[in-house]
């Protein structure tokens, strides 16, 4: 393993893979704030270089995708982010807490899967559609075990298109010892702060098409009810914590 890897433009290869080459020496001096200091400073750096190479293409191939399924779309919408987004956090990291980028693209994203879990888990619990129209939109009748059937509402994933800034926030562990050595929690041990990077900024751009033909009726619904989860509830890490609102737009 080379000690100086060669510089990268891409979020995903310098997070996922440099990070680890590029700061073990900071680790094994166990200085986390150099570590962070670091990461923030490279993070700034490919954010103004490259995304703002790559975003343009990436709504290219939307805008193209939308053109040829345009009988198909439910909504294409773009949304402003209303506080800090964090997804994926609990992938690995050398920040102990992840986050989620385009493996090709490079750059943050909110996956198809987060999306439809999140409003499916979302419309279930608010009993927004009926049971027909959630096993339309979901595969699933919620009448019953969980089935494996493909619903007809396709979720893609959500890609920023501007705006795009990041930014730490910090989590105080008061415990630990008891966490990771099975310890009683006291309240005298004293707290380990793990400072972690955030989006705090950007717009990002939502799409759902549908496979197969549903009413407009039904298209108007979802869409209604997708903006208000995303604005309301919020998709991704510390939800309970207001992360991960989007502002409904006009």
């Amino acid at each position: 393993m080379s000690s100086n890897p060669p510089d990268s433009k891409n979020f995903s290869l310098y997070w996922d893979k440099y990070t680890f080459m590029l700061f073990r020496d900071y680790l094994e001096d166990g200085d986390r704030e150099k570590i962070t200091a670091k990461i923030l400073q490279k993070v700034e750096k490919i954010r103004k270089t490259y995304t703002g190479e790559v975003m343009p293409y990436m709504k290219e191939q939307r805008d193209y995708l939308k053109e040829k399924l345009k009988d198909r779309v439910i909504f294409d919408i773009e949304l402003e982010l209303d506080s800090r987004l964090l997804v994926g956090s609990g992938s690995p990291s050398i920040l102990e807490v992840g986050m989620t980028f385009s493996r090709n693209y490079g750059v943050p994203i909110i996956p198809s899967s987060a999306l439809k879990g999140c409003f499916s888990h979302y419309c279930f619990e608010k009993e927004i559609f009926s049971k027909e129209e959630y096993k339309t939109i979901f595969g699933q009748d919620i009448s019953q075990d969980p089935e494996n059937v493909c619903g007809s509402v396709l979720f893609l994933d959500a890609f920023p298109t501007s705006g795009l800034k990041f930014g730490l926030d910090v989590v105080n562990n008061h415990f630990q010892r008891y966490y990771m050595d099975g310890e009683i929690p006291n309240d005298w041990y004293n707290p380990v702060p793990v400072v972690y990077l955030t989006l705090t900024e950007g717009v990002f751009r939502f799409t759902v098409i549908s496979i197969d033909r549903i009413s407009s009726e039904l298209s108007s619904k979802i869409k209604t009810s997708f903006v208000d989860m995303i604005s309301s509830y919020g998709i991704g890490s510390k939800t309970n914590y207001g992360y991960g609102r989007f502002k409904k737009g006009n």
